[in-house]
């Protein structure tokens, strides 16, 4: 299995910025909670621009985690897409 960056596209909601890879035909929503850039940088900020901004420039990071715990299979399916969550815990 390897993941790929999907779109570009960025999405708030639920306490988590989300982004999307890929794995050939198959779609993974990683879902980043929003108390995690605390510990990545002070505050988070409390705009949706604020956090598609920052999800943007730790997003190749993101993406490495994302890419190791899909390896591992830790994800869970959901409608049409499998989804990597990303905790605090996954920064140590």
């Amino acid at each position: 299995m390897s993941l790929s960056l999907g779109s570009s596209a960025i999405s708030v909601a639920f306490g988590s910025v989300s982004f999307f890879m890929a794995d050939d035909t198959k779609t993974v929503r990683v879902d980043v909670r929003q108390d995690v850039f605390a510990k990545i940088g002070g505050p988070p900020p409390k705009t949706k621009a604020g956090l598609v901004q920052l999800l943007g420039q730790h997003r190749r990071r993101f993406a490495q985690i994302a890419a190791f715990k899909y390896d591992e299979g830790n994800y869970r399916p959901e409608v049409r897409v499998l989804v990597v969550d990303i905790t605090e815990a996954d920064l140590t």
